[in-house]
């Protein structure tokens, strides 16, 4: 008879990502979708990365400058800086930051993505071009795959998430955390739902088959 999880290893534990990048005024919206739909083009031409990766889901939105998110809230919530674009990307991954990050450089697909929106960054008056950490310095030094722990630096410098406050079942009792990251199977890493769901590989194949998604109800207008 099975025992409730008591303990999850590092490599185990689901985190947050939450970027908030800034990027060149007036940038494209292709610019972002382009290297999107270039490695979904691509990607099938490499080995399944998804437990490598442990993505469990993953958001982009891109912001234009001086706009706020549409449709338009009755609060203030993701704010650009003046004279700037901003790129948000969350996530939810397991494992530790750097070999989840590891897993997306040291892939030359997903790398060349990256290194698009490395070089749509635009970093002007917040940080240093000449640091070796700047995504001006990645790009003009051989992008990312050739710079990993300087790329680690630029997205831990807009990643709101804390990747060391793990995502748990139970709210944690006496801590110090910013935010409370609830997850609902605590341990269950991508690679243990390909591993051991059965049928996986033909439920959910790799490059993903053309799913038919029904129309969600829309919530009753207020």
């Amino acid at each position: 008879m099975a025992s409730p999880i008591t303990s999850i290893p590092a490599a185990e534990q689901q985190h947050m990502l939450f970027l908030f990048m800034p990027l060149k005024k007036k940038t494209p919206k292709e610019v972002v979708s382009k290297a999107l739909t270039s490695i979904q083009t691509e990607i099938k031409n490499i080995s399944d990365p998804r437990a490598a990766t442990g993505v469990h889901f993953f958001m982009f939105y891109h912001l234009l400058d001086g706009t706020t998110p549409q449709p338009k809230l009755p609060v203030t919530s993701f704010q650009t800086m003046p004279g700037k674009d901003m790129l948000v990307v969350q996530s939810l991954y397991d494992a530790d930051f750097a070999p989840y990050i590891s897993s997306f450089v040291t892939n030359p697909v997903i790398a060349w993505g990256l290194n698009q929106i490395v070089d749509a960054m635009d970093e002007t008056d917040i940080f240093p071009a000449s640091d070796p950490t700047s995504a001006i310095s990645i790009s003009e030094n051989g992008g990312v795959a050739e710079n990993p722990d300087a790329f680690n630096c630029l997205l831990m410098r807009y990643n709101f998430a804390d990747p060391t406050i793990p995502a748990s079942a139970k709210t944690p009792k006496d801590t110090n955390y910013k935010y409370v990251l609830g997850v609902t199977f605590p341990g269950l890493t991508v690679g243990k739902v390909l591993q051991n769901y059965p049928d996986a590989p033909t439920l959910w194949p790799f490059p993903p088959a053309d799913i038919a998604y029904e129309q969600s109800t829309p919530p009753t207008p207020c």
